[in-house]
């Protein structure tokens, strides 16, 4: 545990990676924000692999299947990830299925999140509670990350269903731009979040999210499959399967919200 907390710490002082809400730096004499490293290392590994690489770049591809009472929805996203030569972290997201709504993109370039499509005039500002597909937001498709955007204010012990051992965290956002204020996480005694609840800032649970598999590429780890439960609609249901990952140059270009469209 103290060598992947070392290694994380390494990453992500090199990196200055930023989620939708963009965290800031770690504090490295601070336990919970070590914990929070940790728990973002374990989902998301991989994509901090890419602050050690030339290409500064990733591509993934999601699969994303909307469960309705009247059947089901399928869309394909290809996500984008650039650490840009003037600091930050880039993403953006590229429909590839349906067809119907290729060439739509949601682009967060390190400040704000924009939504286009060959409809509009201009791109148009976003939050990151925007509906990509089905119940999926923006922040949970490019990743809600936990460091220099959260805060633990309460903890304890938890016991899973097959009476596992595990561990409660209760967090809350400490700026405005975080998409969901107040998180609640159950772990592994390892670190590795099984469930995220998320709730708006007056204590409603909006969506209650489930790791259902990991993968472990070379490059780290990653969720394999994630379950969204709408807690607003409790009938929906969102799955998310990631295809693919692989490290590679992404053109800065991109993530240039002015070239949108072009």
């Amino acid at each position: 545990m103290k060598k992947l907390v070392l290694l994380l710490l390494l990453i992500i002082s090199g990196l200055g990676v930023a989620s939708v809400a963009q965290p800031g730096a770690p504090a490295e004499d601070d336990p919970d924000a070590q914990l929070l490293q940790a728990m973002d290392f374990a989902r998301f590994g991989a994509f901090f692999s890419i602050g050690q690489s030339e290409e500064k770049g990733a591509v993934l591809t999601l699969e994303i299947l909307a469960q309705r009472p009247d059947g089901s929805k399928r869309a394909v996203v290809q996500g984008s990830n650039k650490i840009l030569d003037a600091g930050g972290f880039a993403f953006r997201i590229d429909y590839l299925e349906p067809e119907e709504l290729a060439g739509d993109v949601f682009l967060f370039n390190g400040d704000d999140i924009f939504f286009w499509n060959p409809d509009l005039i201009t791109p148009l500002k976003v939050n990151g509670r925007f509906e990509v597909f089905g119940d999926a937001t923006v922040a949970e498709v490019a990743g809600i990350f936990f460091t220099g955007s959260y805060e633990i204010i309460d903890r304890g012990d938890h016991t899973f269903e097959d009476d596992a051992p595990g561990l409660w965290f209760k967090l809350q956002g400490i700026h405005d731009a975080v998409a969901f204020p107040l998180v609640e996480v159950t772990a592994t005694p390892e670190l590795q979040p099984v469930n995220l609840k998320l709730f708006d800032a007056s204590g409603d649970l909006l969506h209650d999210n489930t790791f259902e598999t990991y993968n472990d590429f070379p490059e780290g780890p990653i969720f394999g499959r994630q379950l969204l439960d709408n807690r607003i609609v409790p009938v929906n249901q969102t799955l998310m399967n990631l295809l693919t990952f692989q490290i590679q140059d992404v053109d800065e270009s991109l993530f240039d919200v002015d070239l949108l469209g072009q």
